[in-house]
């Protein structure tokens, strides 16, 4: 009793082993988008242009918007890829990992009760680079390998981000929540910006090209996963040495403590829950809007407002940062008015979807005014994702405060059916477009 008395007064840390915690799920979800975006910009390389689609109306326009005078010896030089992909094939090779990411989650539950979810994090983390690192293999071999080697890529990626919220929910403590899980899922962000912007030139380099992408964002995923063999660790109670202080400051919630005997999950009260629902609403709306960005947006820019490669990945990687500045300022924001007590932490989550959901819808409709004006076309579409970055604090994070105990089940659940939107949109738009996936 006296132990908890002074921890109500002894100030935690200010930097701990919580701290590594959320770095290395920042460098998870990092390496996630890394090896997700780096496919997105180079297949603007990869594929042939100039090829009519096996698929497309024999009516269908060739050209969107017209080339301007800067852009258009240089996007010629880009147009003769190496393969002779349909839009339809493309679409299924960028949105195919959603579906192996889902395929993944599904036995979530069981795989988190027999196996550490360090150890589930690892794994995914080898799986998703090994897969990357074979990728240009597959891509010479045919276009189903590559769409199996995507959708392999996918699984590994499924089991590192879904063991991310189970650490979470043992390291994390509840004051702290928002802002540290803010700032490991803000990896995604930063992520997709490094990689649209370096596999740009990485494709512009002729001694690398398009293949060197994906050598190199693999390689960074075997970096990555000798950091959880070193630095990462189950549980507070696990790691050897967390000083006294925050042990007891961590061991002192009562979340942890309820977490540590984790029931057989609810799945009957869970479908039935209307909260549940409204989440789940909430997180596909925001899939719906990262999909776009994470698959298609690197080739709109190129075969629809013919931005040649390097000034694409810039231009790509704009709508990322402009993400990670929402959910740095929101999350900050946040902590600071949890730690005031000025609102409770469901308000704050209601009101940050909301904000998100509006900001985005109003920035759309920029976009889609802006026409063939490319420039602001993507200036609107990067204002679009800060507000998406503001609804990061909101609905993205919310299955940690409704039920930590049950974190990983029900993270794993929402994001698989996020995973359905990521998948179905890229086939989508191929389908609609035919000739340019735009």
């Amino acid at each position: 009793m006296e132990s908890k008395e002074k921890i109500g007064i002894v100030k935690p840390p200010s930097l701990g082993y919580r701290h590594v915690v959320a770095l290395i799920g920042f460098a998870s979800c990092f390496l996630i988008n890394i090896q997700r975006m780096s496919l997105g910009v180079a297949i603007v390389a990869m594929v042939n242009q100039t090829v009519p689609d096996r698929l497309a109306d024999s009516n269908s326009t060739a050209m969107v918007c017209p080339y301007s005078n800067e852009t258009k010896s240089s996007s010629a030089k880009q147009t003769g890829g190496d393969f002779s992909w349909s839009s339809q094939e493309q679409g299924l090779v960028l949105g195919i990992g959603f579906l192996g990411f889902f395929f993944a989650t599904v036995p979530a539950a069981r795989i988190f009760a027999a196996f550490q979810a360090r150890r589930v994090a690892l794994f995914g983390s080898i799986l998703s680079s090994v897969v990357t690192l074979l990728c240009p293999v597959a891509s010479e071999l045919h276009v189903n390998a590559m769409i199996v080697a995507q959708f392999v890529r996918g699984i590994g990626q499924g089991f590192l981000f879904v063991s991310l919220f189970v650490l979470m929910a043992n390291w994390f403590p509840r004051k702290e929540r928002g802002l540290l899980s803010t700032c490991v899922i803000s990896g995604y962000s930063i992520g997709s910006a490094v990689a649209s912007a370096v596999t740009g030139y990485i494709c512009d380099v002729p001694e690398l090209g398009w293949s060197g992408s994906f050598y190199i964002m693999g390689g960074v995923g075997i970096f990555h996963a000798a950091l959880v063999i070193v630095l990462l660790y189950e549980t507070p109670q696990d790691h050897p040495k967390i000083s006294s202080t925050e042990l007891l400051y961590l061991s002192d919630d009562e979340e942890k403590n309820a977490s540590n005997d984790t029931p057989k999950t609810p799945w009957r009260k869970i479908l039935t829950s209307i909260p549940f629902y409204a989440l789940l609403i909430g997180l596909l709306g925001q899939y719906w809007c990262f999909s776009y960005f994470w698959t298609v947006h690197s080739t709109f820019l190129g075969t629809i407002q013919h931005f040649p490669i390097t000034e694409n990945g810039v231009w790509s990687c704009l709508p990322f940062l402009m993400k990670a500045f929402g959910e740095y300022s929101s999350s900050s924001i946040s902590n600071w008015l949890l730690m005031k007590k000025y609102v409770n932490v469901d308000v704050l989550r209601r009101t940050c979807n909301s904000i998100g959901c509006i900001g985005f819808s109003a920035a759309v409709l920029g976009t889609y005014f802006s026409g063939c004006n490319g420039s602001m076309s993507a200036v609107t579409a990067a204002v679009s994702m800060f507000f998406t970055g503001v609804a990061t604090a909101g609905a993205m994070i919310t299955c940690i405060d409704m039920a930590p105990r049950f974190a990983g089940s029900l993270s794993a659940f929402l994001n698989g059916a996020g995973c359905w939107v990521s998948f179905l949109l890229p086939i989508l738009v191929g389908a609609i477009t035919k000739k340019e996936t735009a």
